[in-house]
């Protein structure tokens, strides 16, 4: 199977690709396309020529109106011409909108409008066009004041900012994880036309609500919230995604007298599953990513450096733990990781992650750090 992505800079388009780096070798071929790709012709032929689907997200979303206009109309019309000289009949999903089913807004009709041309291109060439009509979507890493309204809510409430908040305002959430599963399956259907994906309705005070509990129980109490609604884990993700690296690492109090001492390791509203392991000197534990796992890493002894590098980025971030004052990091999603014991004792690690681990399901994809 081959896949190019328009607007690989993006924010869906780069949760696109975590989701089929999680695959293996389901995709044999993985083309990205940029703003300088569709900048010379023979670039962008290049770029379509022989795929078997695109996932067209390359476009605007926040502009004055001539440049919405423009900002999308003519990525669509370029790769119809690509994909006319190349004469390829490749399935081409186009990531639409909730806007454009019954435009109000420029945005909208600009939407609908690249629909429309994709579509009748689709029927002249003998190709398959997916119109996938998404509201608004949410996730991890988005950008603050263009990507979303929650993207922009976690990045204030994070930084102990005060969001404005529209007290009637309404969304529909999809996660982005979920939009880009769905995104592959229809494109694997075989299917064609109008895909309208359902999203959560919930109230703008109530999304604000969610996140600044989540300030007050994990940033300031430095406890879980209850992360058994699938809903709010992916909020929870959301939200923490905004924290700064610096911020990870957190030491805590160790209470000791003449028995010994004592560490408090997880509070959570939810349960979950803890295990401890013992690691040799020099021996280095993980190197695998999670798409929605909530994970910490508490060390009680020894010493640990703990690596992370978010997928497709070649920044590492990297924490040494000492078990002489215990402290924790957790692991955001989306990010490979290890933990290497850089001491000459044994290393005790105590792990807690929100679900139990399911060898059918085991949210573990495994990716070098380095």
């Amino acid at each position: 199977m081959k896949i190019g992505i328009t607007g690989a800079n993006g924010f869906v388009a780069w949760h696109l690709r975590c989701y089929l780096k999680s695959l293996g070798d389901v995709v044999s071929e993985l083309r990205l396309a940029d703003r300088g790709t569709f900048s010379a012709k023979a670039d962008l032929q290049n770029f379509v020529n022989g795929l078997d689907f695109i996932v067209h997200l390359a476009g605007v979303n926040r502009a004055v109106d001539d440049e919405l206009m423009q900002g999308n109309l003519q990525p669509a019309r370029q790769l119809i011409e690509a994909l006319t000289a190349t004469g390829s009949a490749a399935c081409v999903l186009y990531s639409s909108t909730t806007h454009a089913i019954e435009p109000s807004t420029v945005y909208g009709q600009v939407k609908q409008g690249v629909s429309n041309i994709l579509r009748d291109w689709a029927d002249a060439a003998g190709g398959r066009f997916i119109n996938l009509i998404i509201p608004h979507v949410f996730g991890e890493y988005g950008k603050p004041f263009y990507n979303s309204g929650v993207a922009t809510f976690c990045h204030q409430i994070v930084h102990g900012e005060s969001p404005e908040v529209n007290p009637n305002g309404m969304l529909e959430l999809v996660h982005v994880q979920d939009l880009v599963e769905q995104m592959l399956d229809l494109c694997q259907q075989g299917g064609s036309g109008d895909y309208r994906i359902e999203g959560q309705s919930i109230s703008v005070p109530d999304v604000v609500k969610k996140l600044e509990s989540f300030r007050d129980d994990y940033l300031q109490k430095r406890q879980f919230p209850d992360l058994s609604d699938a809903f709010t884990r992916k909020l929870f993700n959301t939200f923490r995604s905004y924290i700064d690296y610096p911020d990870r690492e957190c030491a805590t109090v160790q209470h000791t007298d003449n028995r010994g001492w004592l560490v408090e390791t997880v509070k959570t509203g939810s349960g979950g599953q803890c295990f401890v392991s013992s690691t040799h000197p020099g021996i280095m534990r993980g190197n695998h990513f999670h798409r929605r796992k909530v994970e910490r890493f508490f060390v009680l002894q020894g010493k640990a450096e703990i690596k992370l590098r978010k997928l497709f980025g070649s920044e590492v971030i990297s924490y040494r733990l000492d078990g002489d004052k215990p402290g924790f990091v957790d692991i955001p999603t989306l990010h490979t990781h290890n933990i290497t014991n850089i001491g000459d004792n044994e290393l005790i690690t105590l792990f807690w992650a929100d679900e139990f681990y399911d060898p059918e399901k085991p949210d573990t994809f495994f990716e070098e750090v380095e």
